[in-house]
């Protein structure tokens, strides 16, 4: 799958997309990243945020590099902000969560490797070999 499809599959869910993100933000958002010793954003994720800052469906969330209002009180958070968080959790080291429904967390590593995290202890429960299959889970699974 790639960045088109899976735009195109989450529209077919009725997910809600926000605006592209600027260049300038997802610089910011790599840097705040590196700071807090947590992985960079891979192609696939700079790629998306080329298309959308933040992509919600049901309860599930993809993160982008900033914040973004939803029309409720509470915003969707960016992805700096949600690893700011969960710095001190030693399961995290090397990873960056990207996105969340209410069952799990999903991850990526400094290899672009993405990873379904248990909603509690944040442990690995699954490992992808393609991104975009686990972000649809992390959205689809935030539909049921």
């Amino acid at each position: 799958m790639n960045c088109d499809e899976f735009i195109s599959l989450m529209k077919s869910h009725g997910a809600l997309f926000a605006p592209p993100a600027m260049e300038s933000s997802i610089a910011l958002a790599n840097s705040a990243l590196q700071n807090i010793r947590a992985a960079i954003l891979p192609k696939f994720m700079t790629d998306l945020y080329s298309h959308t800052t933040a992509i919600n469906l049901g309860n599930g969330y993809i993160f982008g590099p900033t914040q973004v209002a939803r029309g409720t009180k509470h915003p969707i958070p960016s992805i700096t902000e949600i690893n700011s968080d969960l710095t001190g959790i030693s399961s995290m080291r090397g990873k960056t969560v990207f996105g969340r429904n209410d069952l799990f967390w999903f991850a990526f590593d400094a290899f672009g490797n993405c990873f379904m995290l248990d909603n509690l202890n944040l442990n690995t429960l699954r490992k992808y070999d393609d991104a975009f299959r686990a972000m649809s889970d992390c959205l689809i699974a935030g539909k049921i």
